[in-house]
């Protein structure tokens, strides 16, 4: 087995520019390093990454330098965290995808993920976004990610529970296989 590369996880934060992402990722390459998963949004005219990113123990610690003495010129807070040993799935956990549309209201998120919790169904990815709903003529929230479901939870009665949810605080929810 191959011994796994060291990774660094960077999270960065400020207002959104053209070339920011073109910055970011150059300080990455010119060290030697290599981004291995990342998240990259505007949110309505903040920019927001988080990465994980692999590299030599020298290569990381030089991108670290770097971060910490351009972030602020690029505009960014930067924070650095070493990541610890890379941890796979739960044996016999099912991904599937979620989605939920509902009228915008507080508190949907909180609902859902909490019912996901009571059933140890992990959250692999999730994205939040109101999106404009002409037909309705009301701003519709939408929930999309991936979770897993751990080995021995019933997808159906999973899918049951959360159309309960989803009729009490009045939302669709989807939960179909990948």
């Amino acid at each position: 087995m191959v011994p796994a590369m060291p990774q660094l996880i960077v999270t960065a934060v400020g207002p959104d520019r053209p070339g920011l992402v073109a910055d970011l990722t150059r300080h990455v390459y010119d060290v030697g390093a290599s981004l291995a998963d990342s998240r990259m949004v505007n949110l309505r005219g903040h920019f927001a990454l988080l990465a994980l990113i692999e590299g030599s123990s020298e290569a990381l610690a030089s991108l670290r330098r770097k971060l910490e003495s351009d972030g602020s010129e690029m505009g960014l807070h930067v924070e650095m965290y070493e990541a610890a040993a890379a941890t796979s799935r739960a044996p016999g956990s099912v991904p599937y995808r979620l989605k939920v549309y509902s009228n915008d209201q507080p508190g949907i998120t909180a609902r859902v993920t909490a019912l996901l919790r009571e059933h140890s169904v992990n959250v692999e990815e999730l994205e939040t976004r109101v999106e404009s709903a002409p037909f309705a003529g009301t701003p519709l929230f939408v929930l999309e990610g991936v979770v897993t479901l751990p080995q021995g939870t019933s997808a159906r009665k999973m899918r049951e529970e959360l159309a309960t949810l989803g009729e009490k605080i009045g939302c669709d929810i989807d939960l179909d296989t990948i």
